[in-house]
């Protein structure tokens, strides 16, 4: 059996101020349900660790109140979660805003793309963790009239998802994202099925990195 110093049981720790000793679930003896389905559930350990890794970035260089505050709310969901499929969708939304923060761009690594039409993407790639990459995409389109006409329209996608062979795949209901590395600079991203963007954006494109 493994031991995971979770999350949330760190999170929980640092807002209500427990000994440090206190830190940690023990998977051998967990304490709650919740705990339960987390350790029994190695795509959720993953999570776990990603969480510890982005809150603490995001701590040291965003609002430390907000990024609390946050994390209480979020706290508050899984807690009421009933099974792991609620508590991985907890997960995934709160890593998205976390990778979103200065913080978490800088534990981060990114990729930019300028393609063709107006759009200039952005990619942001945090792990692998057991196999997990945290990923955050998006762009923004200049239309003819130009930024000053406020012709601007902004949009992304993020998820939690396997990295096979260079391969990640994002989806959100209709629309299928595609990533595939090219090399340790370079990701092609493509998109597939109906992506329900704002008007002009993409996200395909090849993004490159420093």
């Amino acid at each position: 059996m493994r031991n995971s110093r979770s999350a949330l049981a760190l999170i929980i720790i640092g807002l209500f101020a427990m000994p440090a000793g206190a830190a940690g679930i023990d998977c051998t003896k967990p304490a709650s349900s919740g705990d339960r389905m987390i350790c029994r559930d190695k795509s959720l350990l993953a999570r776990d660790a990603m969480m510890k890794d982005l809150y603490a970035a995001a701590l040291k260089q965003d609002d430390a109140a907000r990024i609390r505050d946050r994390q209480r709310r979020w706290v508050a969901t899984v807690q009421a979660c009933g099974d792991a499929a609620c508590i991985r969708q907890a997960y995934d939304d709160q890593i998205g805003v976390l990778l979103a923060t200065k913080g978490g761009r800088s534990a981060s690594k990114d990729f930019m793309s300028k393609g063709a039409g107006g759009n200039e993407g952005n990619l942001a790639i945090f792990g692998p963790v057991d196999g997990l990459v945290a990923v955050s995409l998006a762009s923004t389109y200049v239309g003819p009239g130009g930024a000053d006409a406020g012709d601007v329209n902004a949009d992304g996608m993020d998820g939690v998802a396997p990295l096979t062979n260079g391969h990640i795949q994002l989806s959100g209901d209709s629309c299928r994202i595609a990533l595939d590395r090219i090399d340790a600079k370079t990701w092609r991203v493509s998109q597939s099925g109906v992506c329900n963007f704002a008007d002009g954006v993409t996200l395909q494109g090849t993004y490159g990195g420093e």
